[in-house]
């Protein structure tokens, strides 16, 4: 469906199946436009639906008819009188299919040309802190639940903990730090361990060490700058993972959403569990499981590579464009979604700063030109360039 015209002659037999007075050609044509794209369905239930003739009625009469015309014929080719008033078979429904064709034709014009692409924002400090006993609230809405200052202080990037006097009676007790879409956090553990968290993530921890080992569980994405204590491991816990250090740097990808879970050490060493197996990593290196194949992968890295977010930028090095905007949306926030399998694997190289907004990363991609990027009712559609 290149051609408004093609998208015209889509509308009319939208607008013929909407008065029962289709041919079986029509509907013919009509199926094997709703096979072309799954968008194309949103389209026609919008315009059937009976409940939509009213919003119809009140578009037609917010702009000029014959204005309207006069912006569709020349898209229209040769014949326009022909082609568009020799369709109208019945008197009957000649008012009717005037009204519904009109909206129709500029429903799927605007669809096909999309709507401007909005400022997208990058994300802020944010995270919603849930503690043992179920509350939930704002880290920065300054709003405490009683005695919570006891145990933590909040500051401008997040939480930061400190060993009460009653470190027996509080040993048990466990909070988890969520971030949501757009929202990073910073958290400074009882034992002096520094956590950033990452977008759509969350930690679960005790508000004290107590016990021989340090055991936190992390969802999402987390860089760890653990305080060395060879007495007592740290341990972060992921949901196919088990991450064992006494005093590193290191940086854990888990997110329910993505089939790789991953780890990428920067200082000192750690042993992951994983099944039966166990592996030891030393500087440098990357660790990988596949949730699809149940394998395990160690490799050597640059680790900005995987770690560039927690300092403020995004590097992709020749990184599938379905990678690289799943990455993006979680910071950002936006919606998207893929009309082709081609368009995924388009690959992408930049260095992005990720406190800037996301617009200029969109022409970057834009200007390969090897992608269509569009937004439609605030979500951006993803389609390879033929």
């Amino acid at each position: 469906m290149n051609s408004f015209k093609e998208k015209f002659k889509i509308a009319k037999i939208l607008a013929s199946l909407f008065t029962h007075s289709s041919t079986p050609e029509e509907e013919k044509n009509y199926h094997a436009w709703l096979d072309e794209n799954l968008e194309h369905q949103k389209i026609a239930d919008r315009i059937l639906n009976k409940e939509t003739y009213e919003e119809n009625s009140r578009l037609i009469k917010s702009f000029s008819s014959q204005k309207a015309w006069e912006k569709v014929y020349p898209l229209l080719g040769n014949n326009q009188s022909r082609m568009v008033f020799s369709w109208k078979r019945s008197l009957k429904y000649a008012a009717l299919i005037l009204l519904l064709i009109i909206p129709a034709s500029f429903l799927i014009y605007n669809w096909a040309i999309g709507e401007q692409i909005g400022e997208i924002t990058p994300g802020t400090h944010g995270g919603e802190l849930t503690l043992s006993n179920g509350n939930t609230f704002n880290l920065f809405e300054n709003v405490l639940p009683e005695g919570a200052t006891e145990v933590f202080i909040i500051d401008s990037k997040g939480i930061n903990y400190q060993t009460p006097a009653n470190k027996p009676k509080v040993k048990e007790i466990k909070n988890t730090l969520r971030t949501l879409h757009g929202m990073e956090c910073h958290i400074v553990l009882s034992d002096g361990t520094k956590v950033h968290l990452n977008a759509e993530s969350q930690l679960t921890y005790p508000i004290c060490f107590s016990d021989k080992e340090r055991i936190v569980q992390v969802e999402g994405e987390a860089y760890f700058d653990v305080a060395p204590d060879k007495e007592h491991p740290f341990i972060v816990q992921t949901p196919h993972t088990s991450i064992r250090v006494t005093g590193t740097s290191f940086n854990v990808r888990a997110y329910a959403d993505e089939e790789i879970e991953s780890t990428t050490l920067i200082s000192g060493g750690v042993k992951i569990s994983s099944g039966n197996e166990v592996f030891e990593l030393i500087p440098n290196q990357h660790y990988t499981y596949n949730k699809k194949t149940n394998t395990n992968t160690v490799t050597n890295v640059n680790t900005e590579l995987y770690t560039s977010w927690e300092s403020g930028s995004f590097i992709f090095l020749n990184v599938p464009l379905e990678n690289v905007m799943s990455y993006l949306s979680k910071w950002y926030g936006f919606k998207y979604t893929f009309e082709d399998e081609t368009a995924k694997q388009v690959r992408i190289g930049a260095s992005l700063n990720r406190y800037k907004n996301m617009n200029p990363i969109i022409d970057m991609i834009t200007e390969l030109n090897l992608v269509n990027i569009k937004q439609r009712e605030g979500i951006l559609h993803i389609s390879y360039k033929q």
